[in-house]
């Protein structure tokens, strides 16, 4: 995935937090215990465990969201927002009219 990819994807669920912030955080606390299942790095179950941390803030989920230093760049990697948007919606984020 492209830098400017991920810009789009993390300025997208941007909005969404914005908008639907209860769904997002709902979504998002499933996919971590279905991920934490399925890793096997430390890294990856310390990033989850630092969103999972994050979703109990709505300005503490933005501020990881934006975070577009390395490290919040990895971060992104795991971030555990699969099915926040519709296929619809995905599809118009990734070619850049979302």
């Amino acid at each position: 995935m492209t830098l400017r990819t991920t810009l789009r994807l993390k300025h997208a669920m941007l909005d969404k937090v914005d908008k639907q912030y209860p769904l997002v955080v709902d979504i998002a606390r499933q996919n971590i215990e279905k991920s934490k299942q399925n890793i096997s790095g430390d890294i990856q179950f310390e990033y989850l465990n630092c969103w999972g941390n994050a979703l109990s803030d709505k300005e503490t989920l933005i501020r990881m969201i934006e975070d577009t230093s390395e490290e919040g760049l990895s971060a992104w990697q795991v971030a555990p927002f699969a099915g926040v948007f519709s296929s619809e919606e995905r599809w118009l984020i990734l070619k850049g009219d979302g």
